[in-house]
């Protein structure tokens, strides 16, 4: 399929956060296959793999050549629906946002988050948003990856 082809790998934002330390971490994102599962894992580069800030697992469901919805799950196996993502195919890149609203994170805030699929290329968005709209974790900034 080629959506795994623009999104399975090992993305890296070094180039980004070295050349804006004080702005942007330094983050790696792992996406994997596992059978029917795809598993997502984000982590600082100082702390590694082993203690990731997120560790997710996902299905894809094929809509059409150019429509996909990532469907999320939790570690458990248990569906957490409020926080899927749908992406479409323009032109030249996968673009991915959260379905809804409804998507809220551990500590009950609100997640918004988009990605953009280049094949070698991925931009990334989160940010975790209070009662009052305010955003509490996460960026304005978009992060920049490379693949590994």
């Amino acid at each position: 399929m080629i959506f795994d082809e623009y999104l399975l790998g090992h993305w890296t934002n070094r180039s980004q956060a070295q050349s804006n330390p004080h702005k942007v971490a330094q983050t790696e994102v792992i996406w994997a296959k596992e059978g029917d599962w795809y598993t997502s894992l984000n982590f600082y580069r100082v702390d590694g793999p082993h203690k990731p800030y997120r560790n997710k697992k996902h299905k894809i469901e094929i809509v059409s050549d150019n429509y996909v919805i990532m469907q999320n799950y939790r570690l458990d196996g248990s569906r957490h629906e409020e926080c899927d993502m749908h992406f479409r195919f323009e032109s030249e890149h996968w673009s991915g946002k959260l379905d809804s609203d409804k998507c809220r994170g551990e500590k009950g805030y609100r997640v918004v988050s988009e990605i953009y699929l280049y094949g070698e290329k991925l931009l990334s968005r989160d940010k975790g948003l209070n009662q009052q709209g305010k955003m509490v974790w996460g960026s304005e900034e978009m992060y920049k990856f490379v693949r590994i």
